[in-house]
């Protein structure tokens, strides 16, 4: 009996130890590819989470105004990332801009909604990096978006 109940304890202080890591896991920061085309529906980006924790969702950048300056795209836009329901996980904003000559483009903003699990990003940094690839119909673009 006494075996018995130390066993429990153990077992209750195992768990207890556990289950923080795992209920933590989308507070840390994400970091994921993605791949899209131009939607001139939108009008801004459709496209898809190719790797990391968020895979197989997908993500949408509406582009809320652009304007150029020499050699540059200057943008703002607005992002939400949908998971196979189509039910919104995670939404921000993001200004950046993207280079002409190369197609590389950076951008930076915050989450400003997230739900369950994840809404402990909400006001996290958003960074996403990539390249425009304008030689195809619609244009199409591959990078990376880390929250942190």
């Amino acid at each position: 009996m006494k075996r018995l109940i130390v066993l429990l304890a153990l077992a209750l202080a195992f768990t207890l130890v556990l289950v923080p890591a795992v209920l933590a896991q989308p507070n840390k920061p994400l970091r994921y590819e993605f791949e899209a085309e131009l939607d001139p529906t939108i009008p801004g980006w459709r496209g898809s989470i190719t790797s990391g924790d968020l895979f197989g969702c997908d993500i949408i950048w509406v582009t809320r105004a652009k304007y150029v300056i020499g050699e540059s795209v200057h943008f703002f836009e607005t992002w939400e990332i949908t998971d196979g329901n189509g039910d919104v996980v995670l939404a921000g904003f993001d200004e950046g801009v993207t280079r002409l000559q190369n197609g590389k483009f950076t951008g930076n903003g915050r989450v400003t909604e997230a739900y369950d699990a994840w809404s402990g990003l909400i006001g996290c940094k958003e960074y996403m990096s990539g390249t425009v690839d304008f030689t195809t119909t619609p244009w199409t673009c591959t990078g990376t978006l880390v929250i942190h």
